[in-house]
């Protein structure tokens, strides 16, 4: 979707419309699926017309990028001000504290259906799964990577496998099953996960005088 300056004398009614309007693509998304989604349906369901709709995003797969990419990123200054502070606590606490963080946004049930989704139309729509793990967890191997390279002097490799191992610790078969309709969204279990993590990765970082 077009990106509106923060100068832009009306930057804040953008927003706002933006925000309506992914609000009706995923609703309509995972109501109809992305074949059963045309532009039409998500200009109607945002009460904007058509024409204004093409305004902010180009195609309906622009829609579904921005869809995905909306369901785990910061969507507020709360937020944001929320996980910068923590880069201040100590390298094991901000793992831990960042992947309960990372974990309470992913296994939204909002997001679980739009997996879903993806996984059902991927063999007519083979596109949605590149688009679905950039969005979703790509976007937390990036977040990971920062993290970890904000406590520790590694290079980009060594950084980019840790934040692999970090994400793949956090979400593992937990995904899977409840994809597959089993189990609970697994609340109970975050910490642990989280604290399996952050060892994890001081593991294979050795945790030295750098990190």
């Amino acid at each position: 979707m077009k990106v509106w300056p923060d100068g832009h004398p009306k930057g804040k009614a953008m927003a706002r419309r933006q925000r309506d309007i992914l609000d009706a693509a995923r609703a309509c998304f995972v109501q109809t699926g992305y074949g059963g989604t045309s532009m039409d349906a998500i200009a109607a369901a945002a009460d904007i017309s058509l024409m204004t709709l093409y305004r902010h995003a180009e195609s309906k797969d622009d829609l579904f990028a921005a869809t995905i990419s909306d369901a785990c990123r910061a969507t507020d200054d709360v937020e944001r001000r929320y996980f910068e502070s923590l880069i201040a606590l100590p390298f094991r606490e901000l793992l831990v504290t960042s992947g309960i963080h990372m974990q309470a946004k992913f296994f939204r049930p909002d997001n679980i259906a739009l997996m879903r989704l993806v996984i059902a139309e991927s063999s007519v729509f083979p596109h949605l799964l590149q688009l679905a793990y950039e969005g979703i967890p790509g976007h937390f191997e990036s977040l990971a990577a920062i993290i970890i390279s904000a406590k520790c002097d590694a290079d980009d490799e060594d950084i980019a496998e840790a934040a692999r191992l970090y994400i793949d610790c956090l979400l593992g078969g937990e995904v899977l099953r409840l994809l597959l309709g089993q189990g609970e969204r697994p609340d109970a279990d975050q910490r642990r996960r989280a604290e399996r993590a952050a060892d994890v990765v001081l593991g294979m970082l050795e945790a030295g005088p750098a990190c």
